[in-house]
């Protein structure tokens, strides 16, 4: 950069005793111009690692700790304490570790930038780490490999990867909105009795003006029931419920033997 700009600023000078001053103007400009925008460029996405150039960053060839997570890098330098050598989480310095981060494993034959496999809740885990970072860490730049090109635009898998990770978290808001809809039953299991299951204004974790009556509710997502406290003057209108066998339809508590 500074070399550029050397050589700029000697063009500019020469041009000046050259030609005359407003034709030396014009190009001058046109010379300030190219070199800053230039460097913006260069710049915006910060550095594109190699990963050769990564396992540099390490806090012993180099006195930075990087890491990267779903190709993106991190200086997490300042939490040494927890990344420097021979530290606990030191494993994911260096490197694009991002399956272990929801996996737990910290193996280097576990070291994977590989994730497209994740179920929806290790796709939000992971998704959450990177949250954390950006949060707590600044972003120096990118990884060629599995996300991104050398240009750094990302490569159909790290487009693929994304593509998931919102598809996981809008199932997530789905799930949200449909337990303050028909929140979950309050459960308590009796040896005599079996499971017994209630609603209350508070059962689910939602506070409410209603109490309502146990059903088994489909849930489209997990493809699967779950008990559900259902408005009474909704049960007959809501057509992926069915009432438990052998409870009275109009209580609010319900005892299933299995």
């Amino acid at each position: 950069m500074y070399k550029k700009l050397a050589v700029c600023s000697l063009l500019i000078a020469i041009i000046a005793l050259i030609l005359p001053n407003y034709v030396s103007n014009v190009i001058g400009t046109i010379i300030g111009s190219y070199l800053f925008f230039t460097n913006e460029s260069s710049n915006s996405d910060g550095t594109i690692f190699t990963k050769e150039e990564l396992k540099l960053y390490n806090g012993i060839d180099n006195t930075e700790l990087y890491l990267s997570i779903l190709g993106n890098v991190f200086d997490v330098t300042r939490g040494k304490k927890h990344y420097g050598p021979n530290q606990q989480y030191n494993v994911f310095v260096g490197c694009d570790a991002s399956r272990s981060f929801v996996t737990g494993m910290f193996g280097k034959e576990d070291i994977s930038e590989e994730v497209i496999d994740f179920s929806k809740e290790e796709l939000r885990s992971l998704n959450h780490w990177v949250k954390f970072y950006k949060k707590e860490y600044n972003q120096v730049g990118k990884l060629v490999g599995k996300y991104y090109f050398q240009d750094g635009k990302p490569t159909p898998y790290g487009e693929k990867v994304n593509k998931l990770i919102k598809e996981a978290e809008l199932v997530k808001e789905h799930e949200k909105e449909q337990s303050k809809k028909f929140p979950h039953c309050n459960v308590e299991w009796d040896a005599n009795q079996g499971s017994k299951l209630w609603c209350s204004n508070k059962s689910g974790g939602i506070s409410r003006d209603w109490v309502g009556v146990p059903r088994q509710y489909y849930d489209v997502n997990t493809k699967s029931y779950r008990c559900a406290c259902i408005k009474q003057d909704q049960v007959n209108n809501i057509g992926n419920i069915k009432e438990y066998e052998g409870c009275d339809k109009g209580s609010n508590i319900c005892f299933v033997k299995t």
